[in-house]
């Protein structure tokens, strides 16, 4: 080995030394402190899926062919009707709302007498069929003193075997109607006094609903969450008001 190859090999054998204890830990804390100011690893940040992947959240809907359904007759009263209604719609459905809707109008003559339902989409779960029937006044019973039934009709529900049901709508189903003359009167001409309720057979008492005016179209709107029994009601103003 030559001279200079010797004091090259002397020189790097002076830079290697053992690091003490004191050294190595001083060395971690420096370390641990340079990792805190800039942040966890994004790899560490990141969540892990869960095990197994979240399910749908909801079932797919049921549709029945027309031809395997036996379909209910409408009530014999005027204005009484029968349909059936799919629980799919044509085009792309938004998360967010408005929702397209399937709107259903009772068959009134007059269209001030009409009611109308509108079924957003994801309501229905499987195919159904609906009945609407305009009942006297007579045959339904009393709101209790002080209270004005002006008007009482039954929306019922069938499944496609004309069996009927009572199912609970996934999104509430709006339902409007015309206050009318007759009813503003009788309320004496408050709009909020004027409500639509719907009759607990359970309990045997009408149940107000919590019913919103339209001055500009003269409409009262309710949200439903199940058929059943409905009146108008109106509650006069005090005497002497």
């Amino acid at each position: 080995m030559g001279a200079s190859h010797q004091v090259q090999y002397c020189c790097m054998m002076k830079t290697w030394r053992f690091i003490t204890p004191l050294e190595w830990s001083a060395g971690l804390v420096l370390v641990a402190l340079l990792t805190g100011i800039r942040g966890p690893s994004d790899v560490l940040a990141q969540q892990p899926w869960p095990t197994p992947p979240p399910a749908p959240s909801e079932a797919f809907p049921l549709v029945i062919p027309s031809s395997q359904v036996v379909p209910v007759s409408a009530p014999l009263r005027p204005g009484s009707m029968a349909l059936q209604l799919d629980p799919l719609y044509a085009g792309p459905v938004p998360r967010i709302p408005p929702r397209p809707s399937v709107e259903v109008l009772s068959g009134e003559s007059d269209p001030l007498d009409r009611i109308s339902l509108a079924f957003d989409a994801g309501t229905l779960e499987s195919t159904v069929q609906l009945t609407y029937e305009l009942l006297p006044l007579e045959e339904v019973p009393s709101p209790g003193p002080g209270k004005l039934l002006l008007k009482t009709f039954r929306v019922q529900m069938y499944d496609h075997t004309g069996v009927t049901i009572n199912p609970t709508f996934r999104y509430p189903v709006r339902l409007t109607l015309k206050g009318g003359p007759q009813g503003m009167a009788a309320a004496g001409n408050d709009p909020a006094r004027l409500l639509v309720a719907r009759f607990d057979t359970q309990h045997g008492r009408w149940l107000p609903l919590v019913t919103n005016y339209v001055a500009e179209t003269d409409t009262l709107l309710v949200r439903i969450l199940q058929p059943g029994l409905f009146g108008v009601i109106a509650q006069p103003s005090p005497v002497g008001r």
